[in-house]
């Protein structure tokens, strides 16, 4: 009889795992809210400043990345990773001014999917540290918020019709329109910024936690 109703109420499972709590919850909300400002941010502070350099806002947006994906299908069955490569070295968006009478493109912002993952990766780490501990030591805030801004624009191009026809690493464009055009368009350069705000990145997230 004691193994019939034994039998009859099953017993807990250890493996099975506790439920969320509201805290976990709420805390998860935060940083998913956090991480969406931080990576939309990202646009709004780069068309910011394209806008008071060069003139005019966005009245054009483009998906340059729609136009090859048929060439992307032929190419995957044969050389997959060669058809992976390229599609990734093509514009996801395109921001633009486009003037009404040439119909041209007098300056661009374009995203590739590099660009969005290094956003998306690093919204989600500043994300955290603000749903965490929004308030800390400034040392820790500053190394955060310039590498940053260092990754963020080593990975971000445009156009300008002034300077340049297709799509070129912002640091470059910059240099161009200060009028320092006496150089070749290194990749090095990008990766030394990024490795610079990687590092600073590194270095202001390990003092922001151990704060905690």
């Amino acid at each position: 009889m004691n193994k019939i109703f034994s039998d009859a109420v099953p017993n807990p499972s250890p493996a099975s795992s506790p439920p969320a709590s509201p805290q976990h919850t709420s805390r998860l909300a935060t940083v998913l809210l956090y991480s969406g400002l931080i990576f939309i941010s990202f646009f709004v502070i780069a068309l910011v400043v394209i806008t008071a350099l060069n003139g005019g806002w966005v009245n054009h947006i483009l998906n340059p990345v729609g136009a090859y994906f048929s060439m992307f299908q032929l190419l995957w069955p044969e050389q997959p990773l060669g058809a992976l490569e390229f599609i990734l070295t093509k514009s996801f968006i395109v921001l633009a001014h486009k003037d009404p009478r040439s119909a041209l493109n007098l300056w661009t912002l374009e995203y590739d999917a590099i660009t969005l993952a290094v956003y998306c990766v690093v919204a989600i780490l500043l994300g955290r540290v603000l749903a965490r501990r929004p308030t800390g030591n400034v040392t820790s805030r500053t190394l955060i918020l310039l590498g940053t801004v260092l990754l963020a624009g080593s990975v971000t191009y445009m156009t300008a019709i002034e300077h340049c026809s297709g799509a070129t690493w912002v640091g470059f464009v910059s240099l161009y329109g200060m009028g320092f055009d006496g150089f070749h368009l290194y990749p090095v350069y990008q990766w030394i910024l990024a490795l610079i705000g990687i590092g600073i990145l590194t270095i202001g997230l390990r003092k922001h936690y151990a704060q905690i």
